[in-house]
C-alpha cells in the first residue's frame, strides 16, 4: 500500500483511520509493513539484519515517521493545515483510546503497541513531529549548533528507538547514537545539496559560508570555486568527526545483528561523504551514487 494523495494522509490523522480503519492489531501491523514496504530508503526497517520477531516494531514506527513526512513534504494544502494535520498526530501520541482498543487508526494502534511492548516513551514520536514542523518553517542554520539541534529532532531520536526495539538503550550508548544520527543527518544535506538549492534550501551553516565570503546566491560563481572546496571540507571534516566519535557506540551493543547492522550504516555513510568529497564543487549540481563495488565494500567492512 502506498499512501499517494492528500484525502489519504489526511484520514490518516484521524482517530477512526477513515477509509484505513482496521479491525485488529495483527491488521494495523500488517498496514504498516505495507508502507514500509514500498518506501525503506535509509530506514532500517528494510534490513535483513533485523531479527523477524522486531521486525513488526520497526513497521510501526517507520509507517509513523514516514506518514508525517508526507504530511510536512507532500500535502498540498497552506502552511496551516499541514502543522495542524501533525498536531492531530502529536494528540493521538498521547491518547489512551489506542491502549484500549484495538479497531481504528492502524498506524497508531501499532505505534501504541510498540511503546507498549518495548517501553518506549512517548517523546522520541514527539521530537520527530517538531522536526517536520522545522521542515515546513524552514529557516537556514546559523551555525554548526544549530544543525546539531535539528537533528536531536530529525535524526537522533530514530537512533533511540533502534537501540530501544533491540533493547540496548542506555544513557552511554544514547550519546554515541546521537553523534552518528547527526553525522548521518548531516551527511544527507551535503549529498543533496543540488536538490536542496534548487528547492530554494540551503542548509550550509550562515557563519561558515560568511567565512569563505560566500552566499547561497553566489555558490555557483566560477571565481569562488577554490573558497567553496574550502567551506565544503571543513563542514565535511566537521561530520567524519561526528561519525569518527559515534564508533565508540559499537563496544556498546551486546546484540551481534544490531552491531553488525551499526557497522554497515557507518560504512554506507562514510562511503556516501566519501563519493560527495569526490565531486567537489560539482556537488551543487550532481548528487553521489553509490556503485555495486562499494556496497560490497560496506558489506566487507561491516564483517570486518
Amino acid at each position: 500500500m502506498k499512501v499517494i494523495n492528500n484525502q489519504d494522509l489526511c484520514e490518516l490523522t484521524q482517530k477512526s483511520g477513515g477509509k484505513f480503519k482496521v479491525q485488529s492489531l495483527v491488521e494495523s501491523y500488517k498496514f504498516c509493513e505495507s508502507i514500509a514496504s514500498s518506501h525503506y530508503e535509509n530506514f532500517p526497517v528494510g534490513s535483513i539484519l533485523i531479527p523477524k520477531k522486531l521486525r513488526k516494531y520497526f513497521f510501526s514506527v517507520y509507517a509513523f515517521a514516514r506518514i508525517a513526512d508526507d504530511i510536512a513534504d507532500e500535502l498540498k494544502d497552506d502552511i496551516s493545515k499541514r502543522l495542524n494535520a501533525l498536531d492531530n498526530l502529536k494528540i493521538m501520541l498521547k491518547d489512551s483510546y489506542f491502549v484500549e482498543n484495538t479497531t481504528g487508526n492502524p498506524i497508531l494502534l501499532a505505534l501504541h503497541d510498540t511503546m507498549k511492548e518495548k517501553s518506549i516513551p512517548v517523546e522520541p514520536f514527539q521530537k520527530l513531529l517538531v522536526a517536520f514542523k522545522k521542515d515546513i518553517l524552514f529557516t537556514q542554520a546559523q551555525n554548526y549548533s544549530d544543525l546539531k539541534e535539528y537533528s536531536s529532532y530529525s535524526a537522533n531520536p530514530i537512533g533511540e528507538l533502534v537501540l530501544r526495539i533491540f533493547d540496548n538503550y542506555s544513557e552511554e550508548s544514547a550519546k554515541y547514537s546521537d553523534k552518528i544520527c547527526t553525522g548521518l543527518q548531516l551527511i544527507n544535506f551535503w549529498q543533496d545539496l543540488s536538490r536542496d538549492l534548487t528547492n530554494n534550501r540551503c542548509y550550509l551553516p550562515l557563519d561558515i559560508l560568511n567565512k569563505y565570503n560566500l552566499t547561497k546566491e553566489n555558490l555557483h560563481l566560477k571565481e569562488n570555486s577554490t573558497n567553496l572546496i574550502n567551506c565544503l571540507g571543513e563542514i565535511y571534516k566537521y561530520t567524519s568527526t561526528l561519525m569518527l566519535d559515534g564508533r565508540k557506540l559499537i563496544k556498546l551493543i551486546n546484540n551481534f545483528r544490531l552491531k553488525l547492522e551499526i557497522k554497515a550504516t557507518i560504512a554506507g555513510g562514510e562511503m556516501i561523504l566519501k563519493r560527495t568529497k569526490g565531486l567537489k564543487e560539482k556537488i551543487l549540481v550532481e548528487r553521489p551514487a553509490l556503485s555495486k563495488a562499494d556496497y560490497w565494500s560496506i558489506i566487507i567492512k561491516s564483517l570486518i
